[in-house]
């Protein structure tokens, strides 16, 4: 669909655009930050969008949100990293009759563009803490594994492994910018649970992952919708490292996790309890260093700290 013009571009951030994803792919990015305006005013035309004013959030990519020409509420995502849109476009067109994922209705991939639907009310779980529970989640995480679906080798999508080794790279440089966290974590214990994490990695069954699937990546779709999943990092490999985040969020000690496995278990297919509980203990050290990052002490990222060194003591 085209249109005879754009209409209403915004002006874009450009400076704070550079902040948050200069930290993501290096100052080389700011030449695709300058040029970030017409390029959404180049995509507005091409798909006949009325743009809204983009979204001070994310660290790989610009969302801003826009009306197509016969009022259909739409995001717009734009990155300067090609591949992620690639990878993310594969994964919902996989999922594209999954009530619980979110809609992609175009995309750009030569210049690393999805045009999304738009999430209504769409808050995010990350912000309710304490108001959603495990049973909203287990519609979201069936939605995502049912079979079948059969992307094969040729999908270009990364295995679990990479996806792993990214994380736990990432941990490594987020430890050296914040060294009040690395006091508090060596770098053995996050070696240590990178190995964990490896081993599992390279066995156990294959689905279509999120990848990223956390309460920040989860939206309140409302009338009946129930909760949406978007931004995916897809990968190849065990669904169990997809609900690592649900089943850690509330903390507690091991029976308390292990409780909330086995409740989840016996609702979602393709869950194996004993994968989920050593996804746990090799996440543990992640999920640690974001929460002392963030919060400072913090009676969670003690407990995800201590599971991380009991996980990797006998090693």
């Amino acid at each position: 669909m085209r249109s005879s013009g754009v209409r209403d571009v915004p002006v874009i951030d450009v400076e704070n655009v550079y902040a948050r994803l200069a930290r993501r792919f290096g100052p080389e990015v700011a030449e695709w930050c300058a040029d970030l305006p017409a390029l959404a005013g180049e995509l507005a035309g091409r798909w006949g969008l009325r743009l809204g004013q983009a979204w001070p959030a994310g660290g790989t990519s610009v969302v801003l949100p826009c009306e197509s020409a016969d009022g259909e509420l739409l995001v717009l995502k734009l990155t300067p990293d090609l591949k992620i849109a690639a990878d993310e476009a594969t994964a919902l067109d996989a999922w594209k009759t999954r009530h619980h994922v979110v809609t992609l209705h175009n995309a750009g991939l030569d210049r690393g563009a999805l045009l999304l639907e738009r999430v209504l009310p769409g808050s995010r779980l990350a912000d309710e803490p304490g108001r959603w529970t495990l049973g909203e989640v287990a519609p979201v995480l069936s939605d995502l594994w049912r079979q079948p679906f059969w992307l094969g080798a040729g999908s270009g999508l990364p295995e679990l492994r990479e996806r792993a080794d990214f994380v736990f790279e990432l941990t490594r440089r987020r430890l050296e910018g914040r060294p009040e966290v690395a006091g508090r974590v060596p770098p053995g214990l996050v070696e240590g649970s990178w190995s964990l994490a490896s081993a599992l990695a390279r066995e156990g069954p294959v689905r279509l992952l999120h990848g990223d699937l956390h309460p920040g990546n989860v939206l309140r779709g409302g009338d009946g919708r129930g909760l949406v999943a978007i931004d995916p990092r897809p990968c190849l490999g065990d669904p169990a490292f997809d609900a690592v985040d649900w089943v850690l969020a509330d903390g507690g000690g091991e029976e308390a996790v292990q409780q909330r496995i086995g409740w989840l278990a016996a609702r979602v297919d393709g869950l194996d309890p004993d994968r989920a509980w050593g996804w746990c203990q090799a996440m543990a050290v992640v999920l640690a260093v974001s929460i002392l990052g963030r919060r400072g002490d913090d009676l969670m990222g003690e407990e995800m700290l201590a599971m991380a060194w009991a996980a990797t003591e006998g090693r």
